[in-house]
């Protein structure tokens, strides 16, 4: 094994960790194409017609979608976040070519790569990904130094055939 990589993290980082994973699935949230569906339509309703009154009720409708539901979405992760203690306990990770051992506070598991099922990096961490919304994210901040994320990076991409 590894030298432990100890660390914690917070409803922000986890949060964008999430966003990130969805925006590699999908380029186009269904909240964003729908809302500029209606604010388009809003347009060409007020421009081409005398429906001025739902020209204005498509943009505005078009408006909340597009940045109300991602607002919603930011809101609910925080306070699932603050109702969980679990995840606000200290990370203590170590990997190595049979796998990787992680402990949430009480909790310790013993993961083969088998478990995962791919391997994302994003800027600030990675994302190991199990099944279709599920994943443990590991910040660059904790691992100590370039090396330590290189020899992750390599041996997460070889065990995952990445």
């Amino acid at each position: 094994m590894s030298d432990q990589i100890r660390f914690f993290l917070n409803w922000k980082e986890y949060f964008d960790a999430r966003e990130f994973l969805r925006a590699s699935r999908i380029p186009v949230t269904p909240e964003k194409g729908g809302g500029a569906l209606l604010i388009v339509a809003g347009a060409l309703l007020y421009f081409f017609s005398d429906l001025n009154l739902a020209a204005l009720g498509a943009l505005a409708l078009g408006l909340v979608i597009s940045f109300g539901v991602p607002a919603i979405r930011r809101w609910a992760s925080k306070r699932k976040w603050e109702r969980e203690p679990l995840y606000q306990t200290e990370h203590t990770l170590s990997f190595s070519e049979e796998g990787i051992f992680l402990q949430m506070g009480h909790i310790e598991s013993n993961l083969s790569w088998r478990y995962y099922r791919s391997v994302i990096e994003s800027p600030d961490g990675f994302l190991l990904i199990s099944c279709d919304d599920a994943f443990n994210f590991f910040p660059k901040r904790a691992f100590n130094g370039e090396v330590v994320i290189n020899e992750f990076r390599a041996l997460a991409q070889k065990q995952l055939k990445q």
